[in-house]
Formats: structure tokens, C-alpha cells, sequence
């Protein structure tokens, strides 16, 4: 089985929005089946018809329309809306607010295009032009994939992309899946994903499923750019985001490499699947749980690199850090505390 990237149980890898239609609504559809059902059906119809003219155009066009879509959609999402401001403002401090505002909106755009881009990733594996796939550094894992490790990335670009340079690089790969609020949509996305061959375990018992999956010889991967409310204080674009540090945990239990991954988009659904040198603890002397930190925390300043340099292609639609540490420009204040779930 190929790869596909596993997330904390706080996480969801879907650029859907909790409630798109109903997004007005949302406080009570939280608290009301019947209302919370019947905007999911009009989100799933709302977002089925996307895919579906997506997959009725060639891929790069898809990927186009998706840009235009999620710009103009985006930013009417008002609440997701001031959570990527806050994000971005706190990421991006120099920018003023027409600057800060534009590149929302050019996010919302890349946002747009993971969407479109869903039902054309069995093309996106299968044409090789479409991936470049650049090593730095060679580990055991690249020559025998039975040889198990940890790879980590972020939501940047088309993350599920990463999943389609593992497939090529034949590494059988374990997958913890977190899925979408919306039933129904989570079965639509889950359709587009089996082209990459994942293999999902299901999010209960995921410790003890993941270290199963690494003595059997298959390599770990996560999405771990989010928030994880029980993780430990790690240093983010200058502030403390709590951040889950199972990653370097599971590769300092098994001896194997942790290894960042990054995926850029080049133009259009091109992309570039970078794996960075592996991320080893600075200092050895200290015990498990201070080098697992250590660890994450490198992951994490590697992160601001990428993000430094592609800053629209970050899909940052959950908040990362307490609201008392966000200050907003004055005109991206207005709709900053209206959104209350956890990322």
C-alpha cells in the first residue's frame, strides 16, 4: 500500500469549511440534528457540484477554476475568514492591512485548488511531469522501504501530493485519517483519495495502530502543522502554538529517521515533493521527551521557511495560537473573535 498523511485527532486534512451554506447558522446547527443535517446535504450538493465540473476539465484547468472559485467563495466565509487573517497577520507582521487582505484572498484561491484538484489526483500520481521529486539527503528508507521512518509536512500547497511521491518512491505507508464534521462529504473525499492508495487507520487507539504499523515495516507520516490542545509549547513564527511531538516520539522509540517533507506548487497542478535532510536531536544527553521537543521544534522553523516562501499556498483555516496572542490590523479586528471551535 502506498501513502497518504496521517493528523492528530484535533485535525482535519479537508479545505472544507465545517459548514459552507449554513455557515451562518453553524451555532445552531451544533446543537440541532435535524438543521445540522440538512446543511450537510446542501454542502455536500454545493460541493459535489464543484468536483464535478473539476473533473469534467483537464486537470490544470480544474486547478484554475478552483482558484477563481475558492477567491471568490473564501472570503464571503466570514469566520474562517478572520481565523486565516489572524493567522497570517501574527505569520506576517509587516504587512499592512491591504497587504494582509490580499493575500487572504490569494490563499482562499489555493485553497480553491486543493478542492478542484481532489478528482484528478489519480493524474497527478500518474503523470510523471506533473511531480518533481528532489532528495536531499539519502536514508536507508528511499533504497528499502521496509525500512520504516517518520515523514512530517505541513498544509501547504496540495499536501496530498505528498502522498503521490511516496507512492512512487514505493514506501508502504500508515495513515491516520481525521474526517471532515460532514459525513458525507468525508465519503466523497475518502473516494478521491483511494486513487493514491492509502491505507486509512481509523483515529481510536492510533498510538498503538501506528507502532503495529512501524514494526511491520511501514513508514509514518502526518500533516502536524495545526494546533493539538494536549501537545507541548513549541515556538512558531515567534509565538508559542501547542504542537503534538508524536512524530519525533515514534522515531526516537524506533531508531529511525524524522524527516520533513515539503511540497511546493510549481504552476498550475505541478508540483515539487522536497524530502529535507532528516531532523535528529541537537542534544542526546537529555531524556526522551526533551529531544522529542527539540525535534518538533526544528520541524516548526522549517516550516516558517516554507511558509515564508510560498505564504499563499499556507491553508491556515484553523486557529493556531489563543486568541489573546492574536492582534489583528484594525481593519481585520472586526470579525477576529467570532469564530469559537477548537482547530
Amino acid at each position: 500500500m502506498h501513502s497518504c498523511f496521517w493528523q492528530t485527532r484535533l485535525q482535519a486534512n479537508s479545505p472544507v469549511a465545517e459548514f459552507i451554506v449554513g455557515n451562518p447558522l453553524r451555532k445552531w446547527a451544533r446543537n440541532h440534528r435535524v438543521l445540522r443535517e440538512v446543511l450537510w446535504r446542501l454542502d455536500f450538493v454545493v460541493i459535489w457540484l464543484v468536483t464535478k465540473l473539476a473533473r469534467l476539465l483537464p486537470v490544470d484547468a480544474a486547478s484554475r477554476f478552483g482558484d477563481r472559485l475558492g477567491s471568490w467563495i473564501g472570503p464571503r466565509l466570514k469566520q474562517k475568514t478572520a481565523i486565516y487573517r489572524a493567522n497570517l497577520a501574527i505569520a506576517f507582521p509587516d504587512l499592512s492591512a491591504a497587504e494582509l487582505n490580499e493575500l487572504v484572498i490569494r490563499a482562499w484561491g489555493r485553497s480553491g485548488r486543493v478542492m478542484a484538484e481532489y478528482p484528478h489526483l489519480s493524474t497527478i500520481l500518474a503523470e510523471d511531469a506533473r511531480l518533481q521529486i528532489d532528495i536531499r539527503e539519502p536514508i536507508e528508507t528511499y533504497k528499502n522501504p521496509a525500512r520504516p521512518c517518520v515523514m512530517v509536512t505541513a498544509h501547504q500547497s496540495n499536501w496530498e501530493v505528498a502522498c503521490a511521491a511516496m507512492a512512487k518512491l514505493h514506501i508502504p505507508n500508515a495513515t491516520l485519517y481525521s474526517p471532515p464534521t460532514n459525513p458525507l462529504l468525508d465519503r466523497m473525499l475518502l473516494e478521491s483519495r483511494r486513487a493514491l492508495n492509502c491505507e486509512l487507520l481509523p483515529r481510536e487507539n492510533s498510538a498503538r495502530l501506528l507502532i503495529r504499523a512501524l514494526k511491520e515495516g511501514k513508514t509514518a507520516a502526518m500533516v502536524m502543522d495545526r494546533r493539538v490542545d494536549e501537545g507541548k509549547a513549541i515556538t512558531f513564527f515567534g509565538r508559542e502554538k501547542l504542537s503534538t511531538t508524536i512524530p519525533a516520539k515514534l522515531a526516537l522509540k524506533f531508531n529511525c529517521e524524522l524527516v520533513p517533507v515539503q511540497v511546493e506548487r510549481l504552476h498550475d497542478a505541478h508540483f515539487r515533493v522536497t524530502f529535507h535532510p532528516p531532523v535528529r536531536p541537537r542534544d542526546t544527553s537529555t531524556d526522551d521527551n526533551e529531544q522529542a521537543i527539540d525535534m518538533i521544534q526544528q520541524v516548526h522553523y522549517q516550516f516558517e521557511n516554507w511558509i515564508r516562501q510560498q505564504p499563499e499556498d499556507w491553508f491556515c483555516s484553523k486557529r493556531l495560537w489563543p486568541k489573546g496572542n492574536i492582534q489583528p490590523t484594525k481593519e481585520a479586528g472586526s470579525n477576529a473573535d467570532t469564530d469559537s471551535y477548537a482547530a
